[in-house]
């Protein structure tokens, strides 16, 4: 593998404070045996003239990047939950907590039914997954092709400063399998969603096989992810979901129809 160096500057101050984010968990990957070349490596970082921060870190030259998700993604997620975990039920756990915050910011910002609507959802997660308890972990942000190179049968994995602690296990194979298709506008089908959540399922078996992976949490995790990554897209642009964006639109969507996809008791 051959690496080479790039310097990443922030454009504004939300900017700064992503890359800020950004040189924290670097700081902490690095410390992780099994990431070891598969994520970059921090070799400086500061503030130029102008108060904008910069980072230097290592970048390696792989084959491209894949649409597929492949046992390689798996064995890196598999390997990235293991460096922050944390055991827990979801109504004490930090997936819970940032929801919550983030529909709080909501408030006096869109209409009053359009709130509702994602207060429901939240509900509907809380209540689904009332007597889980589940694994959650460190999770990348933006697990996506574009930030993914293939070495070999390894990955390596950039764009850090979306990276959260105590995120659901699934939150990164679905966002993979799913912001493809979003982001471009294609529509979320019934079927495609499904075959997401069997693809979360499977993963979830392999990588976390201690726990019970019932198909109502499964729909569950998967609600919180479409909530979370709606909520996170729409905030970091102008504080309202705006749903001319083809992912707001399309997660939207998903979320007001969640009865037609989500299981039922079990």
């Amino acid at each position: 593998m051959v690496s080479y160096s790039v310097v990443k500057t922030a454009a504004d101050e939300p900017g700064n404070r992503q890359l800020a984010r950004e040189a924290q968990w670097l700081r902490e990957l690095a410390q992780v045996r099994e990431l070891d070349g598969q994520v970059p490596r921090l070799l400086g970082e500061g503030m130029n003239e102008q108060g904008r921060r910069y980072l230097v870190m290592t970048v390696a030259q792989g084959t491209g990047e894949t649409r597929a998700f492949t046992p390689g993604h798996e064995r890196f997620l598999a390997s990235l939950g293991k460096a922050r975990f944390r055991s827990a039920d979801f109504e004490v756990s930090g997936c819970c907590e940032q929801l919550h915050s983030q529909l709080l910011r909501l408030e006096g910002l869109v209409a009053r039914r359009t709130l509702a609507t994602l207060e429901a959802a939240y509900r509907d997660c809380e209540s689904a997954l009332l007597y889980w308890t589940g694994p959650y972990v460190l999770s990348q942000g933006d697990f996506a092709p574009w930030n993914i190179r293939t070495l070999g049968s390894q990955l390596f994995v950039c764009d850090w400063g979306n990276a959260r602690s105590e995120a659901s296990p699934l939150d990164d194979v679905l966002h993979y399998v799913m912001v493809q298709r979003a982001l471009h506008g294609r529509a979320v089908t019934a079927s495609f969603l499904e075959s997401a959540m069997k693809r979360a399922h499977e993963f979830a078996l392999l990588a976390y096989p201690e726990w019970t992976w019932r198909p109502r949490v499964i729909g569950a995790l998967t609600l919180v992810y479409l909530l979370g990554a709606l909520l996170h897209h729409a905030l970091a642009g102008a504080a309202r979901p705006d749903r001319s964006d083809p992912l707001v639109r399309c997660y939207w969507n998903l979320i007001q129809k969640r009865s037609a996809w989500m299981p039922g008791k079990d």
